[in-house]
């Protein structure tokens, strides 16, 4: 076997292997990270895994996540639920429905929200509804979807409709922490780095000169 077919059988191999992890699709709330106090746009992704389509979304919104709005969504019906009634009321559910999302398809869900004012991690549990009436839980700590695995091992080409689904996460970092000053030895030491091309090129080029000079002298 030669060296070409050697890299074909084992891209063949490798895409074999990646496959099944491919093919399995989550709902994912993006982005993954956000600064501390960071008002910014949420993405619900969502896929229909099964053969119906999906028909309604219901993300369930944690504590520390304030100011939420959604955006509106040409064909979908869009429900808040709320901890109490007034202008201090907050909105603990977005309720996505009456839209339609195809088999082998997926779709987004965009609402704008301000990040919790400290470092932590946010966890997102949704609740995805197909056209049979399916209603799928993201919601478990993906740490007990490994155990599950381990315990029932997958068939090959089967799907396990009865596996936990992951929850998804966005982390909180203090992004506002200023950078260290340099120190006086770190100034040292940027400059023992500095680019010395010109200087280089400008030495080569007296001694082009000089060179050029010595030919002409000769002739004269």
């Amino acid at each position: 076997m030669n060296f070409e077919k050697i890299v074909i059988s084992l891209s063949v191999l490798v895409i074999t292997l990646l496959l099944p992890t491919l093919s399995l699709a989550h709902v994912v709330v993006k982005p993954a990270e956000v600064g501390v106090g960071q008002r910014l746009n949420f993405a619900v992704s969502v896929p229909t895994e099964e053969e119906t389509p999906t028909v309604s979304v219901r993300l369930v919104i944690p504590e520390g996540v304030q100011s939420v709005r959604p955006n509106a969504k040409p064909g979908w019906n869009i429900q808040l639920k709320k901890s109490s009634e007034g202008e201090k009321a907050k909105i603990t559910e977005i309720v996505w429905s009456g839209g339609s999302i195809p088999a082998e398809q997926r779709d987004e869900f965009i609402f704008s929200a301000q990040a919790p004012v400290s470092e932590t991690s946010i966890v997102w549990k949704a609740y995805q509804t197909y056209g049979d009436g399916t209603v799928v839980a993201w919601e478990n700590d993906p740490k007990m979807i490994e155990d599950y695995t381990k315990s029932n091992p997958p068939l090959e080409r089967e799907d396990d409709h009865n596996a936990p689904r992951p929850y998804s996460q966005t982390q909180v970092v203090n992004d506002l922490i200023a950078s260290p000053k340099p120190t006086a030895q770190d100034v040292i030491v940027d400059r023992s780095k500095t680019n010395n091309l010109p200087l280089v090129l400008s030495a080569l080029a007296i001694v082009l000169s000089g060179f050029a000079l010595g030919i002409n002298l000769r002739k004269g």
